[in-house]
């Protein structure tokens, strides 16, 4: 619903940036997708890059309960989702048919960053790319906003407002981008667009449905394994103790 179709349609969404030091957007599909760094150096120059990264078993199981509760999971199984996970991949029906970007069912390899963030080094420098741990912004919180201001070359003297914003909560009742700003406009598309063939019954099927429980401890040491060796490697790459995810 929200993809950007051409050049002049991202141009818009910053038309109202005119004196502003930085501008910027997020997108966490911008990390997975192998041509993403090439075509923003491409379009853009070099720029800035800030990457994000949590856990990967927290973060796997996170976008596994956040595809069941909002987008179009229809398997009501974290393992057996995991499971089918290389089917998916190479299933171009799959692509076709899912709801949403199919790279977001993809659970595992979603969370085996090395060759993802080495894609962003590699591209634009290691001095034009800043690695953020969740860990870091959720336990010093002002301490990484100030650095990613000095990374970015503004004030960083200036203190911003600090919450929780989005957060991971109960299944949604309503549809997501209802209860967004755009409340009108958003709705209209929705109504009128093929998004309500696809995504209508599986609001349906979430309605009352409970919150997740906690991963399976066996799930989450499994997990861990396949993930240790992609987690040494980043850890060399961008020089951060990432003890904690091995364990």
């Amino acid at each position: 619903m929200h993809q950007v179709k051409n050049p002049q349609y991202y141009q818009k969404a910053f038309a109202k940036a005119e004196h502003q030091t930085v501008v910027g957007e997020a997108s966490t599909s911008y990390l997975f997708d192998e041509a993403a760094p090439k075509i923003i150096k491409e379009k853009l120059g070099t720029i800035k890059i800030i990457i994000l990264l949590r856990d990967p078993v927290a973060m796997s199981y996170s976008l596994y309960n956040h595809q069941l509760r909002r987008e179009g999971e229809t398997i009501e199984s974290f393992e057996d989702a995991l499971k089918k996970e290389e089917v998916r991949r190479t299933d171009s029906e799959f692509r076709k048919k899912c709801y949403g970007w199919h790279a977001n069912y993809y659970y595992y390899q979603r969370a085996l960053y090395y060759n993802q963030v080495k894609r962003y080094l590699d591209t634009f420098g290691q001095d034009n790319v800043l690695t953020i741990l969740f860990e870091e912004l959720a336990g010093e919180t002002l301490s990484v906003v100030q650095n990613t201001y000095r990374f970015l070359g503004v004030d960083d003297a200036y203190l911003p407002e600090i919450k929780v914003h989005n957060p991971a909560g109960g299944i949604l009742k309503i549809p997501r981008f209802w209860r967004d700003s755009g409340l009108f406009l958003k709705t209209f598309q929705f109504v009128f667009s093929k998004n309500l063939i696809k995504k209508m019954p599986h609001l349906l099927r979430n309605v009352g449905r409970k919150s997740p429980q906690p991963i399976n401890p066996v799930t989450a040491k499994n997990l861990r394994k396949g993930f240790y060796e992609d987690i040494c490697q980043l850890e060399q790459l961008i020089a951060k103790d990432l003890s904690t995810w091995k364990n």
